[in-house]
């Protein structure tokens, strides 16, 4: 464990801003954390993963950037139809996602190519095609920050919600650190969620009739690859705004005012929006001022085209927000998480 001092983060943000941290450190085991909560006991802490959900607004943050390094997997209990795997807090998502197909564990196939780490996963319940976090998760594994004591969190516990969690609740935010998470994944009878249009779509270019684990992810991979920029080649940090739910009276309103809105019913009463389709209605799809603009193929996704601050970016969601809000009535949040 080295701690490094007025560290550049370029790499460790998929915006690519140049920000330097007061204090960098990699920490990969429980002792290491504890070592530095010792070291620096008052100072404040931000919790890194793979840094493609973030936005900092200035170009220092004066505190710690901890990245969790923690790694490992493995199949912790098991009978003939189910399995319990723990995947620790710095595992890369999708190559864990990989290792559960190729065991031929069913369950986080539509949640393949999400980028991030595992810790990251059950803070956002994160989500894709039909599946989210919470169908899967069983229990975390946390420390926490306060008592310096190592807690477990049921699903329950979790409250885990739309791009939700207790580990989001203002009062609870960085008061722990997720250190590793269990999930309960199908051995047999699997029954694939293959009911998202593009990914019925996707099969069929591909000549699937019967598609297993394997053929499901390399569907969503062939629509990902289509669809979302390389963070890689052009910065960015995947939907910056969180779908909004309506009910269903006030969708068949604004879809007669708007028929090109676009929502999926979630239940009798509510209706997911596609943010997509609100930010095109307002004119903003593949829309540039300056370094910062709309991704051309979905507009829910901001991009740094040069050098853009996180202020800049950060200026132009506040103006989609304002647009939607003046427009159709409806909050548009942010997915991304703010650093200020």
């Amino acid at each position: 464990m080295f701690i490094k001092k007025h560290f550049s983060l370029k790499k460790f943000n998929t915006f690519g801003i140049n920000v330097y941290a007061r204090y960098f450190v990699e920490v990969k085991s429980i002792e290491e954390i504890q070592k530095i909560f010792d070291i620096y006991p008052y100072i404040s802490k931000l919790f890194l993963g793979n840094g493609t959900n973030i936005l900092f607004l200035k170009n220092y943050y004066p505190g710690l950037v901890m990245k969790v390094g923690m790694k490992g997997k493995k199949v912790v209990k098991e009978n003939d139809y189910e399995v319990i795997v723990q995947a620790y807090a710095g595992e890369n998502w999708n190559e864990f996602v990989n290792w559960t197909i190729k065991k031929g564990f069913s369950g986080l196939e539509n949640l393949s190519f999400i980028p991030g780490t595992v810790g990251a996963s059950p803070i956002q319940n994160i989500g894709a095609y039909g599946a989210e976090v919470k169908d899967t998760l069983i229990k975390v594994q946390a420390y926490e920050i306060d008592n310096r004591k190592i807690r477990e969190f049921t699903r329950e516990e979790c409250q885990l919600k739309y791009r939700y969690s207790f580990f989001k609740h203002p009062h609870y935010k960085n008061k722990f650190l997720i250190l590793s998470v269990f999930f309960l994944l199908r051995k047999k009878f699997q029954q694939l969620n293959t009911s998202y249009v593009e990914i019925k779509e996707e099969l069929e270019n591909m000549n699937i009739k019967i598609p297993t684990i394997q053929d499901l992810s390399q569907a969503i991979f062939n629509i990902r690859h289509r669809k979302l920029p390389n963070p890689k080649k052009i910065g960015n940090a995947g939907s910056f705004f969180i779908n909004p739910i309506v009910g269903v009276l006030y969708f068949t309103k604004i879809k007669h005012q708007y028929p090109t809105i676009t929502g999926y019913s979630i239940s009798n009463q509510k209706v997911k929006l596609s943010a997509n389709s609100l930010i095109e209605n307002i004119g903003w799809k593949g829309k540039k001022i300056g370094n910062v603009g709309t991704y051309e193929k979905k507009p829910i996704i901001l991009v740094n085209y040069g050098k853009a601050t996180g202020m800049e970016i950060y200026s132009v969601s506040e103006k989609i927000t304002k647009n939607i809000k003046k427009k159709f009535g409806i909050p548009l949040s942010i997915e991304v998480n703010v650093i200020q």
